[in-house]
């Protein structure tokens, strides 16, 4: 994995901009890949829109911390959040918030647990960049390890079309090319999802052939007239002989009081190679499983209804609700412990809240899952470890 394979975010209060301008520079000489909103911001952009998806794309978070950014209410916060909630999907000694201490500010409590460095102290700059290889370099030898012992090869390409309209549209998404002489099928999954994302660009281009007058016009900004949509995919996760495939697709709908963002999942069984369509089936007794799921799934999510950070108040039937059939599980991926299964803003509780996620332990389900599928997961599994 090179330096300009994984994208830095940089979140800062704008007051502090001339402080924090000089470690960009440092580390884009250095040849890393660096999101900055004063610099890659274009004109027209919708901001909120643009940082959020960096965040979401970005393998590194670092946050400036200072008495202008220390416990004030603004974006900065609501950036702190975007990186808190995908620390969560990490591994706990993975390096992917970096706080830099740009005076005597205190720690926020989100980050009072991860190793922060002072701006003063001598050679920060080589050290944020030493930080950063030495996770480029876990992650490059975990992803070759995978591969060499898995037989699959990956590589990830990216895909970017826009025109101008009254409505226009901005797609861009990324998938990765899978190869593998073990399983030499595997390119249909290349071949599958790049065809459900094909079909969301096929969808915009139609929209150009109905421009809507009455909606939208050139002297509007062009990106409030502009649908757009961007698919971003992680690491595939390989369990036994399961794959997993996530995305976090954001997408804006012209004219739209703000953007949203939700997941696209794909999971496989590579031998033979079988898309796994629906969660219901895995299982012997779907009915019965559906059951069991949402008592689970529910008792992980109502610790929510305390939070209180949206205007809208979350209530049980709102949780209930939002797990109340199979098509609600449709987001879900295979993991080391489990099955994790994800839900958009507003399916469980308010856009405030943000996405939300629930794991269910693969051991607890053994019993109801369906033979071929227990032997797809291996023999860990299949002990009962957790």
């Amino acid at each position: 994995m090179t330096e300009s394979d994984s994208s830095i975010f940089i979140s800062y209060a704008n007051a502090d901009q001339s402080r924090v301008t000089p470690f960009c520079d440092y580390l884009v000489n250095q040849g890393f890949n660096v999101w900055i909103d004063c610099r890659c911001l274009k004109p027209g952009q919708n901001w909120e829109f643009e940082i959020r998806r960096e965040i979401d794309k970005a393998a590194f978070v670092l946050i400036f911390v200072s008495q202008n950014s220390f416990d004030r209410r603004g974006y900065v916060q609501r950036e702190l959040k975007l990186a808190i909630d995908k620390l969560n999907e990490k591994l706990i000694d993975d390096i992917y918030i970096i706080p830099i201490l740009l005076d005597d500010a205190p720690i926020p409590p989100q980050l009072r647990g991860i190793q922060h460095i002072k701006a003063s102290e001598p050679n920060c700059n080589e050290r944020i960049a030493d930080a950063i290889r030495h996770q480029q370099q876990r992650v490059g030898k975990a992803r070759n390890a995978i591969q060499k012992n898995e037989g699959i090869v990956w590589e990830s390409q990216t895909f970017h079309e826009a025109s101008d309209g009254a409505p226009g549209y901005d797609v861009r998404f990324d998938w990765l090319a899978f190869r593998s002489e073990r399983f030499p099928k595997i390119t249909e999954i290349t071949d599958y999802i790049k065809g459900r994302l094909l079909l969301t660009l096929f969808q915009h281009r139609q929209q150009t052939l109905e421009p809507a007058s009455e909606f939208y016009n050139f002297e509007q900004d062009k990106f409030f007239r502009t649908n757009t949509y961007d698919a971003h995919c992680g690491e595939p996760i390989l369990i036994g002989k399961i794959i997993s495939v996530q995305y976090s697709v954001s997408w804006y709908g012209a004219g739209a009081v703000h953007s949203n963002y939700h997941f696209l999942t794909f999971n496989f069984l590579l031998e033979p190679l079988v898309l796994i369509n629906s969660l219901s089936q895995l299982f012997k007794e779907p009915e019965k499983a559906l059951v069991f799921i949402q008592s689970r799934v529910r008792e992980a999510l109502y610790p929510i209804l305390a939070s209180g950070k949206g205007d809208q108040k979350i209530t049980r039937d709102w949780i209930d609700e939002g797990t109340s059939k199979w098509d609600c599980f449709d987001n879900f991926i295979f993991k080391d412990k489990g099955i994790e299964i994800l839900f958009a803003p507003y399916q469980v509780a308010s856009f405030a809240e943000g996405p939300q996620s629930a794991s269910l332990s693969i051991a607890t389900l053994v019993p109801q899952i369906r033979d071929e599928y227990v032997d797809a997961l291996n023999a860990r599994v299949q002990n009962g470890s957790p």
